[in-house]
């Protein structure tokens, strides 16, 4: 294990200690996390208190139609798939603190797994995020944040998501969607400055790191690096409408065995639309669109890799709360990606698209889907891929503090060619499951 990440041994214990007793549940498996919740389930408190503690847990029955994919073993894809039963536990804890001139957040998610045909409880995955960010004078704000994950599944970051971190946001682990069994580390950090120029105009600069420790090096999988620097300039054109200009460097070793390093400089412009529908919702939408230059370093001649490639990147995003209970969301991504576990960095197009609100007082329903495409980024051979998932969920409250959690998934993904495909994971997998449990959310403190 490497001399970087042992110096992160001591931080990363004592949030282990916590993750065993209260986690957040992971947010593939929970209610969603829109602003509003139930008039019954989790009504506890003041919805406007500055301190919140929040403890939950999630114990499900689950079903899946591939438990090799559950149970994250390599698999011979000639094999025949498993169907079988098994319990989930997912425990959790989120904590806010907000102020006027500061937030502070720490969250996690861990799931444990038992299944009866092993007699065996498997640690799936745990994950921790702490953070804060404060005003430092009139017009300066920092934020900072870090993450830390034991065996997250990386390959749910081929999906878009929310590019925007708040104050304790936790690394995406995704434990229904596990490919193989290979223990790993991840933590990252994120550090951004923002200034007001003036009142309608503000720049900022960020960096962001992440690493990757496999316990288990092999030839072609070494631990993985990758870290970048932003620079962006904002400008409120008109009350509802600003407009966004960026530059984006990053770097990463995600290529043949950690020996080639990939970098990347990207341009874009955009906008961002906000427009309040009433007292209490607002559409916000946004869109981004540039251009990035690829370069490699440290490959052999041998491997006859180009020098330099230009590809259009491009982003955009909708929110539209269409009624006061419910709310749609969808994100599209192009653009290059540093996937942990891949073996090489790829490019692609990912769009995600989520829907989910209240029937009634007690009812709550979520639906959610993505799809992404996309191929290596340093080779012309055939080695693209394809992923897709779905999922329907219904919660019904049966206090305000606990529910009935029911939830549906469809996961697929084909890796053609072989200098993609994760390390231990089959190229192509299939799988449908069901989860049926109970939810608790118990608001341990309002402040």
């Amino acid at each position: 294990m490497s001399s970087m990440f042992d110096r992160s041994i001591p931080w990363f214990v004592s949030g282990a200690l916590l993750l065993t007793t209260c986690m957040p549940v992971a947010a593939q498996t929970t209610a969603s996390a829109r602003p509003f919740r139930g008039a019954l389930f989790g009504a506890q408190g003041t919805p406007n208190s500055p301190q919140t503690l929040d403890v939950s847990a999630l114990f499900l029955e689950a079903y899946d139609d591939n438990l090799f994919a559950t149970l994250g073993g390599t698999v011979d894809p000639r094999s025949r798939a498993a169907s079988g039963f098994y319990t989930m536990f997912l425990p959790g804890i989120t904590y806010r603190l907000k102020h006027p001139h500061y937030q502070v957040g720490v969250t996690g998610a861990s799931a444990l797994g038992y299944y009866p045909d092993l007699d065996a409880v498997r640690s799936i995955s745990h994950n921790l995020g702490a953070g804060f960010s404060a005003q430092v004078g009139r017009k300066t704000t920092v934020l900072l944040n870090q993450t830390a994950a034991y065996s997250p599944s990386y390959l749910y970051g081929l999906f878009p998501g929310s590019p925007e971190v708040s104050p304790g946001d936790p690394m995406p682990d995704a434990p229904n969607y596990a490919v193989n069994d290979v223990e790993s580390y991840s933590h990252g950090t994120t550090a951004t400055l923002s200034y007001d120029l003036t009142t309608r105009a503000a720049a900022s600069v960020g960096g962001n790191f992440r690493f990757t420790d496999y316990t288990h090096e092999t030839q072609v999988q070494q631990d993985q690096t990758s870290k970048g620097f932003d620079g962006e300039f904002s400008y409120q054109r008109t009350r509802n409408l600003g407009l966004l200009f960026s530059y984006h460097y990053s770097t990463g070793n995600l290529a043949y065995g950690g020996s080639v390093d990939t970098d990347e400089h990207r341009l874009s412009g955009g906008f961002s639309y906000s427009r309040a529908l009433s007292a209490t919702r607002r559409m916000n939408i946004s869109f981004n669109f540039g251009t990035s230059a690829v370069s490699t370093s440290g490959a052999p001649p041998s491997l006859q890799l180009p020098d330099r490639l230009y590809r259009a990147s491009a982003d955009a995003s909708v929110e539209y709360p269409f009624v006061r209970s419910w709310r749609t969301t969808a994100s599209y991504r192009r653009g290059l990606e540093f996937v942990p576990g891949l073996l090489q960095p790829v490019y692609g197009n990912g769009v995600s698209a989520a829907l989910d609100g209240l029937l009634n007082r007690r009812v709550e329903i979520g639906v959610a889907g993505g799809f992404s495409q996309g191929r290596s980024a340093l080779t012309t051979a055939a080695s693209q891929y394809d992923t897709y998932h779905g999922s329907a969920r219904l919660q019904y409250a049966l206090t305000n503090s606990t529910a009935v959690h029911i939830e549906y998934l469809y996961y697929f993904y084909d890796f053609v060619g072989n200098v993609l495909v994760v390390s231990g994971a089959p190229q192509r997998l299939e799988r449908n499951g069901v989860r049926i449990g109970l939810r608790l959310l118990v608001p341990a403190f309002r402040g």
